[in-house]
């Protein structure tokens, strides 16, 4: 069984490829070099006007071009495996992960509503087993609205419900209303320029101010700390998300919008399911929008920040 998982090694694979190929060249020109030496002198005794020049030498040519051409195939196959392995890979991660995301609220639920069935609790204990289930709902909620928004982006159908709106107040009225979900000692700043407006999903932007406010309050210490802006600047408008929490190396910070990825540091569990920052990606896409992340490294906090199109100039994408 160990040796059947070598043998089926990519890597493994591929450099048995590159033997082989080496190995055929070789007894490929030393085979031309011997029977082309044996037909000049066959032609040099019987019949010397068949002796030409070059011609051979391009027939040599002509077979190590096909054979690169044959071992360039190969690599481009290589190339696609890995990708499917990796891809394989991380679809795997993801099921277990989401399945995960899926227990462990539904369970959470499940033990507060049999407690309150079995057990006659104070109004005061019952109203907490409440907030828990809301909470749990919540997070619910957001896992599937995660996975619906993720089909969209799969069926490219982002954009199709944009419209004109006040950008500003859209981000002032969204983020004032998640104020509530700041743990006790956080804070959320805003310093939204007004009169800014914008073609914008609705539904696909909510999605991704969520997920961007979300990622700043896992990955921030017990007091996070959160700014907001929104400036014009020329034709287009710039919105930032900062943030105090554990920071981003510098060899992540290109990988943390592939969908599944996730950072991660030895010792923390850190729900989620590696699809937040990867929506938000796709809809500031859609919108013809660039999205980009800096971080001064791990502990130091980072910084998204987005620029979209003001109307008149959204490509979309």
């Amino acid at each position: 069984m160990k040796m059947n998982r070598k043998l089926s090694n990519p890597l493994i694979a591929l450099i048995g490829i590159q033997l082989i190929w080496v190995v055929m060249v070789v007894s490929w020109v030393y085979w031309f070099i011997g029977r082309n030496k044996e037909f000049k002198e066959l032609a040099l005794r019987y019949k010397p006007e068949l002796v030409t020049q070059g011609v051979e030498w391009i027939v040599l040519v002509e077979g190590l071009l096909m054979a690169v051409a044959i071992l360039a195939g190969v690599y481009v196959l290589f190339l696609y495996w890995r990708r499917q392995a990796k891809l394989y890979l991380q679809q795997r991660t993801y099921i277990s992960q989401l399945t995960h995301e899926l227990k462990s609220p539904l369970a959470s639920i499940q033990l507060h509503l049999e407690t309150v069935k079995l057990r006659d609790l104070p109004k005061e204990k019952l109203d907490g087993f409440i907030d828990v289930m809301l909470s749990d709902t919540e997070r619910l909620n957001v896992l599937t609205s995660n996975l619906l928004m993720a089909t969209r982006i799969e069926f490219r159908q982002l954009g199709e419900k944009a419209k004109r709106i006040d950008f500003s107040e859209f981000i002032s009225d969204y983020l004032e209303g998640k104020r509530g979900d700041l743990p006790e000692g956080g804070r959320l700043t805003l310093e939204i320029e007004p009169g800014i407006t914008a073609v914008i999903d609705v539904e696909g932007m909510e999605m991704a101010l969520r997920n961007l406010l979300e990622n700043a309050l896992l990955y921030s210490p017990v007091s996070p700390e959160i700014r907001v802006s929104l400036r014009r600047s020329g034709r287009q408008c710039v919105l930032e998300f900062q943030d105090n929490g554990k920071g981003i190396k510098k060899n992540e910070l290109d990988k943390v919008f592939d969908m599944f990825y996730r950072v991660r540091t030895p010792g923390e569990n850190i729900r989620g399911t590696g699809l937040g920052l990867y929506i938000v990606k796709s809809v500031v896409n859609a919108h013809g929008g660039k999205i980009s992340v800096f971080s001064a490294g791990p502990g130091k906090g980072c910084t998204f920040q987005i620029t979209l199109p003001l109307p008149g100039q959204q490509q979309r994408g």
